[in-house]
């Protein structure tokens, strides 16, 4: 007996091509779909930080007079927490630099801060040094006459690290700061 070829009827295209639009538009729903935390936390805003330089003390080269004190830097650190939950900080480092040589540390108190709540911390950033380096003194002097002279100001937060760059005019005046970016 001979064998008769199987006819073709197109069934296997007709399933393939609805399989593809049902999965391209599955993978569609799934992209265009807010995430999950938006869900969860609909009116949520990044926590915001910002320094304010309320004084400073100590700006003079290393070889100063033998009375002369250590550069010291009293700042002032909001914390605007825009989640819808608790923010706990158990406190942490603050390093003020000058063209990128720390020149103070300091440290940030803990503190529990409600959702939606805004909080000003005082932190004193001080030196166990002698002073500044004369080439940095200069430069800071020299940037200071043209105003261009800024401290930059690094700290943790909760989970997140922060930058400040701050005028250094003598004027307190409030800086927005900024999430570092990594360098990888």
């Amino acid at each position: 007996m001979a064998s008769t070829p199987k006819k073709d009827d197109g069934c296997g295209w007709y399933t393939w091509i609805v399989m593809m639009i049902l999965f391209n538009g599955f993978i569609w729903l799934i992209t265009m779909l807010p995430s999950m935390e938006s869900i969860a936390y609909p009116d949520e805003k990044p926590t915001t930080c910002s320094v304010e330089l309320a004084g400073f003390e100590g700006l003079h080269p290393a070889a100063a007079s033998p009375g002369a004190t250590s550069p010291a830097f009293d700042l002032v650190v909001r914390v605007n927490n825009g989640h819808t939950f608790c923010l706990r900080h158990g406190g942490g480092d603050v390093v003020v630099s000058y063209a990128g040589v720390p020149l103070a540390r300091g440290r940030t108190p803990s503190f529990v801060l409600g959702d939606k709540d805004v909080l000003a911390l005082p932190v004193k950033a001080t030196s166990a040094g002698l002073g500044i380096p004369g080439d940095l003194f200069r430069l800071m002097t020299d940037e200071r006459r043209w105003g261009v002279a800024q401290l930059q100001v690094e700290f943790g937060l909760a989970w997140e690290s922060f930058v400040c760059d701050v005028e250094l005019d003598g004027h307190p005046r409030v800086s927005e700061c900024y999430k570092p970016t990594s360098v990888n």
